[in-house]
């Protein structure tokens, strides 16, 4: 999320001159209703997995994100930036939704026993990052995002295959 697309859309959007409140409320709505959302799939999901399967969920979903972060660029900047904030929260929710941490929250809620406190987790962690890309406006972009997308996605995949050629369970 850090260095994804829709942080850079955020902060896109604040720097056209979008008010900042109601931007984060839409945040924390969009980033309370997307995690509630992966948390409760991940709460119909899990009884269907074994705990290898969960384990090997779990590092197919980070090789997943490690690609969708290194791979996928942000779209350029839209000319004409909508205003209406309905839409704003249309999109901002599907690409929560759609990105490497969504598919990550689901992951873990599957692997967990407690679905719900990775979604507060989540939750936290998206309004945390899409609130700064929205305090920051332009100067998001002077971040050294290539790096950033390029280090998150390395340390997904070692994660990923740690996860699955460590753990004690995964060959069981």
């Amino acid at each position: 999320m850090l260095a994804g697309r829709e942080a850079l859309r955020i902060s896109r959007i604040a720097a056209k001159g979008a008010p900042p409140a109601p931007l984060f409320v839409i945040i924390a709505a969009v980033a309370i209703a997307a995690c509630a959302l992966a948390s409760w799939l991940a709460g119909e999901f899990a009884p269907l997995l074994t705990g290898r399967q969960k384990i090997w969920f779990v590092a197919a979903a980070m090789v997943l994100a490690a690609l969708e972060v290194i791979v996928l660029r942000a779209p350029v900047a839209p000319r004409e930036p909508t205003r209406s904030l309905g839409a704003i929260a249309i999109v901002l929710l599907a690409g929560v939704l759609a990105d490497a941490s969504g598919l990550l929250i689901l992951s873990l809620g599957v692997a967990t026993a407690a679905p719900l406190f990775v979604a507060a987790g989540g939750a936290l962690a998206v309004a945390g990052v899409l609130g700064a890309a929205l305090l920051a406006g332009r100067d998001w972009e002077k971040l050294p995002l290539p790096t950033m997308r390029w280090a998150t996605g390395i340390a997904l995949l070692l994660g990923a295959f740690a996860i699955a050629l460590l753990s004690p369970d995964a060959f069981s």
